[in-house]
């Protein structure tokens, strides 16, 4: 069905002005949507920092972040896909579980013992660096991640970085 173009630029309006929210289940928009929600909720008294070795990876490389913290608190990482469609919680993991961060102090990552490398396919990922007051449930954190839902029910600080991804 072919729409007036004055209600295709009315619809488009009110997407880009945010009076209208993607619809569930859909791609990347939506999981954008949610990843933006979580840093409006931010709290602003609780700064994080996160810094990624390099801003355009080839798939395959590997990738390292530096989070940084004005406050104590416990370390998340999470990585949207490249496709726009997944939500991983990348850190803590099976293999490092360790997430306290001290106030006034940074974190690299990954540390010795396990990497974190760009995937594919080409394209713009995000990294998001979440730092709570208290620790998550691990594993409803990883069933909601699993299901492209954030929802943290802390006082947290936030901080989120671009990472494009060409083909090798």
């Amino acid at each position: 069905m072919k729409y007036p173009s004055w209600l295709n630029a009315i619809t488009l309006a009110l997407v880009l002005s945010g009076c209208a929210n993607p619809p569930a289940g859909s791609s990347d928009a939506t999981l954008l949507h949610r990843i933006d929600t979580v840093m409006r909720q931010a709290s602003p008294t609780m700064t994080v920092g996160l810094k990624l070795s390099a801003t355009e990876v080839k798939t395959g490389d590997a990738i390292t972040t530096e989070v940084s913290s004005g406050t104590a608190g416990f370390v998340y990482l999470f990585q949207m896909g490249t496709e726009g469609k997944t939500l991983n919680l990348i850190f803590p993991n099976a293999m490092d579980g360790a997430n306290y961060i001290a106030a006034g102090t940074s974190l690299g990552l990954p540390r010795p013992g396990w990497r974190m490398s760009a995937r594919g396919p080409a394209g713009v990922g995000h990294i998001l660096a979440v730092v709570t007051d208290k620790p998550l449930d691990l594993l409803a954190l990883q069933s909601a991640t699993r299901q492209g839902q954030l929802d943290v029910r802390s006082p947290f600080g936030a901080a989120m970085a671009t990472l494009r991804e060409t083909a090798p």
